[in-house]
């Protein structure tokens, strides 16, 4: 089994954000010391990076303890956190410093208002400004990261852009997905055209840190593509707060589980029916594609979530969308990507786009 990047989210959160696929307002299960770290001891032979989510570490019985002990025991593992800001308030940042590799602060909107309408949190707005301060203070390198949905303007983008440059951090998009509690907010959803236009805004304002996204890799990138399509069940998967293990973060429940942490090896969860079902995609409309040996279809839960079967190309294509090769020739000719930069543990663990700012 190849070294794989692994999602862990816990659950526990004191936000209950609009669009949340799992962890938002839920409670934190109460998870004993000696068994994280049997899971701990379990894993670590095939992991080489591990981002906590869903929900905020912190605020989880034994979760600290548990990247100490990584930290301690497994040096090669990297570890990165995702957070509302509310980590600032509970480690100090020499800990911070020494436990992550890189923070990730979810920044929706570029202004209070409509940050904390999003976040239903009258605090949010102030917590994401005083931690993405701290950590330009103390060189913690860090991202922000949006969830982009359809009611973020051109302007919003911009904006978002400028604050991860003050800041000195990177700009990481997750594109919204029809899951959780946002799968009823068809104002949400993305279309393909507005996300390729939103690229091409992208590829004019600012440069590409990280592009592990196998449609937008093999697409526009083409001959330079990193990429064989998606990594979920492939190099990554994701423990959900359960503890079932699923392929992808944004497909969770029994239809998509391999199994539990608790119960199974990941050699074993990697070899079970829904893992094997994940690495078999063929999407028939895509087989005849010029892009298809990079792509293989592109992001899974796209076209689980976008178009509603796992053997659907990615929501986001182009050409089953019927975007025209002029628009996709402009972002591909516009992209410019960063020769060498840090490479931060979201980058080839989710479908995701990572921009610099900053160059």
């Amino acid at each position: 089994m190849k070294k794989i990047s692994l999602g862990w989210g816990f659950g526990g959160c004191n936000m209950n954000c609009r669009h949340c696929y799992a962890g938002s307002g839920s409670q934190c299960p109460k998870y004993p010391l000696e068994m994280l770290e049997q899971i701990a001891d379990k894993i670590a032979l095939n992991v080489n990076a591990i981002n906590y989510g869903t929900g905020e570490f912190c605020f989880n019985l034994n979760t600290i303890p548990l990247a100490e002990y990584f930290k301690e025991k497994y040096p090669h593992i990297r570890q990165a956190v995702t957070t509302n800001g509310s980590i600032e308030r509970l480690m100090s940042p020499e800990k911070i410093k020494k436990l992550f590799h890189d923070v990730d602060f979810s920044l929706d909107f570029p202004d209070p208002e409509r940050h904390i309408k999003f976040r239903r949190h009258h605090l949010a707005w102030k917590w994401i400004m005083e931690a993405l301060e701290i950590c330009a203070k103390n060189n913690i390198p860090c991202s922000v990261v949006t969830c982009i949905t359809g009611i973020h303007s051109d302007e919003d983008i911009k904006e978002l852009l400028d604050i991860a440059r003050q800041f000195r951090a990177a700009w990481r998009i997750n594109w919204f997905r029809p899951t959780g509690r946002g799968q009823h907010e068809q104002a949400l959803e993305l279309t393909p055209q507005r996300v390729w236009d939103i690229l091409t805004l992208l590829a004019q304002n600012t440069k590409v840190e990280a592009l592990s996204d196998p449609l937008f890799d093999a697409v526009l990138r083409k001959d330079y593509s990193r990429y064989n399509g998606c990594a979920c069940g492939f190099l990554s998967c994701r423990i959900q707060t359960n503890l079932s293990v699923t392929p992808c973060v944004f497909l969770g429940g029994k239809r998509w589980s391999g199994g539990s942490i608790l119960e199974h090896s990941l050699e074993e969860i990697f070899d079970s029916r829904a893992f094997k079902r994940f690495r078999a995609r063929q999407p028939k409309y895509c087989l005849d594609c010029a892009f298809w040996e990079k792509c293989r279809g592109g992001c899974a839960s796209r076209a689980v979530l976008y178009r509603g079967n796992l053997n659907e190309p990615d929501g986001f294509c182009p050409y089953a969308a019927g975007i025209p090769q002029e628009k996709v020739d402009e972002v591909a000719a516009s992209l410019r990507v960063l020769k060498s930069a840090e490479q931060k543990v979201h980058d080839g663990y989710l479908c995701t786009l990572i921009l610099n700012p900053n160059k």
